[in-house]
């Protein structure tokens, strides 16, 4: 059986570390600069871990060394982790540089320095013998992932122009399965350093996807009151604010999480492991009624 797993503190750490190197080196130039102080950029690396420990972001990397070190029966490897973080700060750097609308100058620099220094990790730690590999992955992962916003919108607009609740709840499948893929990347560069055969590399890409969709889906329960406020369109707003009942949005939500599953090995190897990472609520109509409160109370504004 597998030894001590991956976990948000260690990846944590991973960037941690990385800012208090950065604080070290900042502290060795001040005494070249012609002022009495530094930019802290340091300050701006430390905040990727808070987002990560508070939850508002996302770690990929979590679920994917989890379950290649549950398929592999054996821990991974402390390189492919490091990449793996730097990559994860990247992704969440580019998410609000899409989504933040005006960005004060603090919150620019803060998203260009973390962009800066997460590029520094991934060139660090790729492996030499796979760089190029890891490279045209990266290529076809970005060209997706940047197709997002537009995938969002044109489903977005599918869902507001059909009365029919079949045809949204395929909408909503479709945006958590495209927004899904922002895990591929880490699950090729796991599987290009690791090596496993083709069947558990398929495998396992697919059921990431399942994990990702379904870890989104209750993010985004969990956040509405914050997308509201930020007026951040999801699906679930859109189905807390198309159905009645707390009863019939549970029902809706049941129903979009079920579209998505593991695979039958991939229950037996990780599903577990996947399962508690998701984070269901242990009382799911509860956290819902709450949401549809903020979203009743927004419409009567």
């Amino acid at each position: 059986m597998v030894g001590d797993l991956v976990n948000s503190d260690e990846i944590g750490q991973i960037y941690a570390t990385l800012a208090e190197d950065v604080a070290g080196r900042e502290e060795r130039l001040q005494e070249e600069l012609p002022i009495e102080t530094t930019a802290e950029i340091h300050t701006h690396l430390r905040s990727v871990v808070n987002d990560w420990e508070t939850g508002r972001k996302s770690l990929r990397t979590v679920p994917v060394c989890s379950a290649y070190a549950h398929e592999l029966d054996r821990p991974l490897g402390d390189s492919l982790k490091r990449l793996l973080t730097g990559l994860d700060a990247s992704i969440n750097v580019l998410d609000d540089i899409i989504d933040t609308q005006d960005l004060s100058p603090r919150a620019r620099i803060g998203l260009t320095v973390n962009a800066g220094f997460s590029a520094v990790l991934l060139a660090e730690h790729s492996p030499p013998d796979a760089r190029n590999e890891i490279r045209d992955r990266l290529r076809d992962y970005f060209t997706a992932l940047f197709q997002i916003p537009l995938v969002e919108q044109r489903l977005f607009a599918s869902m507001a122009d059909t009365e029919d609740e079949h045809r949204r709840h395929e909408a909503a499948t479709q945006i958590y399965a495209y927004r899904s893929r922002d895990i591929d990347a880490f699950a090729d560069i796991a599987a290009i350093v690791t090596d496993p055969n083709v069947e558990a590399e398929q495998r396992l890409r697919r059921d990431l996807r399942t994990y990702r969709a379904r870890r989104l889906l209750l993010k985004d329960i969990r956040d509405v009151e914050r997308d509201l406020r930020d007026d951040d369109m999801t699906p679930v707003i859109y189905l807390l604010q198309h159905h009645e009942t707390t009863g019939d949005v549970l029902d809706a939500v049941t129903d979009l999480y079920r579209r998505f599953s593991y695979s039958e090995d991939g229950n037996k190897r990780y599903g577990e492991t996947l399962r508690e990472l998701e984070k269901v609520p242990d009382d799911l109509h509860s956290v819902l009624s709450g949401a549809k409160d903020h979203v009743d109370a927004a419409e009567t504004l």
